[in-house]
C-alpha cells in the first residue's frame, strides 16, 4: 500500500511526496472537506492545494464527490483515470461523510489493496485513513451539514493505516491538544505529526518522516 500522510501540505518532504506518486502524475484532488466553505473561499482554498501540486510537476485535477453521491459505479470510474489521489484539508466529518455517500471509500480501498493508486492525504485527508475519527470534533465543527448533506455523522475511518493521527501537533491549532488527550484517555494508538512532518508507507510498514 501506497501512502503518504501529512499535517499541512508535503510538509518538508515533497521529494517523498514525488517519488511515490510519481512526476507528472495526473492526481485526482478530493476537496469536499471545504463544502462547508463560500463558493468564493472554497475556490481559493482549492486553487491554492492545486498550485501546490503543479509545483511539484504534477498535473493535479479536481474531484468534487457531490455529483457521484450515490452513484458508486460512476464513482469507482472516475477514481479509476488516476494514479494517485491527494484528499486535502477541510471538515474531516464533511469529506468523510462525501467519501461514503459516493462510496468513493469503497473504491479507495480496493484499489489500494491492488495497488492500483497511491494515497495522499493532509490533515482531514490524513485522518479519515486512521481506525476513527476519535477526537476531532475538537477541532472540527461536526454540526455543520452542508446542502446535499446528512446530519447524522460517520465516524469510522477507512482504516488503511492501524493508529491514529493527531495534525498540526505543536502549532498554534488548540484542536490538537484536545484531540490528542481524547485519543490518548481512550487508550488508542497513535501518531502526531508537525507540519513539517510526514508519515509514508511504501509496503506495509509507516515510517515517521521528521
Amino acid at each position: 500500500m501506497r501512502l503518504f500522510l501529512s499535517s499541512y501540505r508535503a510538509g518538508n518532504h515533497s521529494d517523498r511526496l514525488v517519488e511515490l506518486f510519481g512526476e507528472g502524475s495526473e492526481v485526482g484532488v478530493i476537496t469536499n472537506g471545504k463544502d462547508h466553505k463560500t463558493p468564493e473561499e472554497r475556490e481559493a482554498s482549492v486553487d491554492e492545494i492545486l498550485g501546490f501540486l503543479s509545483n511539484l510537476a504534477m498535473r493535479p485535477v479536481e474531484i468534487d464527490l457531490r455529483p457521484y453521491f450515490q452513484k458508486p459505479k460512476d464513482t469507482e470510474k472516475l477514481l479509476r483515470k488516476f494514479n494517485a489521489l491527494w484528499l486535502a484539508d477541510g471538515n474531516t466529518f464533511i469529506l468523510r461523510k462525501a467519501l461514503a455517500y459516493s462510496s468513493a471509500d469503497q473504491a479507495i480501498t480496493k484499489m489500494l489493496k491492488k495497488d492500483k493508486l497511491a494515497y495522499g492525504g493532509e490533515s482531514a485527508g490524513a485522518i479519515v485513513a486512521t481506525p476513527s475519527l476519535a477526537g476531532v470534533e475538537f477541532g472540527d465543527d461536526p454540526g455543520l451539514v452542508p446542502k446535499g448533506y446528512k446530519k447524522a455523522l460517520i465516524t469510522e475511518g477507512l482504516g488503511l493505516v492501524n493508529f491514529h493521527i493527531v495534525p498540526h501537533y505543536k502549532s498554534e491549532w488548540a484542536g490538537a491538544r484536545y484531540m490528542l488527550k481524547a485519543i490518548g484517555t481512550n487508550g488508542l494508538e497513535y501518531k502526531t505529526l508537525t507540519n513539517d512532518q510526514a508519515i509514508v508507507m511504501d509496503g506495509d510498514t509507516a515510517k515517521v518522516l521528521t
